[in-house]
């Protein structure tokens, strides 16, 4: 708990209400405007507020933490401005008020009123004085660890920031690899379409040899039965032959009859001699036909 204010032995009664009410018009200030301005600008200076609490002197106003922070454009934490402004309250000399010549009995009169006054009252406004200046303290202390808290929060944001734009950046990112993707599937698509038309292109040819087989397999079954035909034909014409040189061998007695025979071997033979030519022909149309 802070030191019992003690005032200046030779501060005037006036000069004192003054400044105890200046107070906690500035402590009822700090607490209707300090959460507005958590996030104010930061650095304001000593030398600031002792050049405005100065110049207000001068205007003849009074140098509260309102008018101070309204003369420095509305910027500024009031504590700080509270903190500033109670060391120019404390660096600066107490000025003696002058007063009017009046008679020493009402002098007198006046002093030992004010004193009775003051006696009465002294307990319960210094009372009030240390709890002002306590609240006063603790609402600075407050505000710093606000302040405090505010940088913090600050950083966090700016934390925040830097991963919000590294996340931009990775679905920037993600955004052009799935476009690369979608493209690559499409080649792929177009890809297997045109498989697709090749294997039914082959399909088609498939099909048609298939057809061409079939015919050329009821070609080959004709030639076959052609060949069983011809061959059927050859060796009966050689029976024949084998039955007319017999006769000619039995009749060769008689010329007409050998040389009827001759011709008819003769012709039998040719006959064979065409049926195995017509044979050899078809074997190889056949084992074209196979290979």
């Amino acid at each position: 708990m802070p030191h019992p204010f003690r005032w200046p032995l030779r501060t005037p009664l006036a000069g004192r209400i003054c400044i105890v009410y200046h107070i906690c018009i500035d402590i009822v200030y700090i607490d209707t405007v300090h959460k507005e301005t958590i996030m104010a600008r930061p650095g304001i200076t000593f030398e600031q507020v002792a050049a405005v609490a100065d110049a207000l002197v001068g205007e003849g106003q009074q140098p509260t933490i309102r008018a101070v922070r309204e003369r420095l454009g509305d910027t500024g934490s009031p504590n700080t401005i509270h903190k500033h402004l109670t060391a120019w309250r404390e660096a600066r000399p107490v000025a003696a008020a002058s007063a009017p010549e009046l008679p020493q009995a009402l002098t007198t009169a006046i002093a030992a009123e004010i004193e009775r006054a003051v006696s009465q009252a002294r307990g319960e406004i210094e009372g009030r004085l240390v709890q002002a200046q306590a609240e006063a303290v603790e609402l600075a202390a407050a505000g710093e660890a606000l302040e405090i808290e505010r940088d913090a929060l600050a950083e966090q944001v700016a934390a925040l920031t830097r991963e919000r734009d590294t996340l931009t950046g990775k679905a920037a990112q993600q955004a052009a690899d799935l476009a690369e993707a979608q493209q690559r599937i499409g080649r792929e698509q177009q890809a297997a379409e045109a498989a697709r038309v090749e294997v039914a292109t082959a399909r088609l040819k498939i099909e048609a040899q298939a057809e061409r087989g079939s015919e050329q397999t009821a070609e080959i079954e004709h030639l076959r039965a052609a060949l069983a035909e011809a061959q059927q034909g050859r060796i009966a014409a050689e029976q024949q032959a084998a039955v007319l040189t017999a006769k000619l061998e039995i009749c060769a007695a008689t010329a007409q009859e050998t040389r009827q025979a001759q011709a008819e071997r003769d012709d039998a033979r040719k006959q064979a001699a065409e049926a195995r030519e017509q044979a050899a022909r078809l074997a190889g149309q056949l084992e074209a036909l196979q290979g």
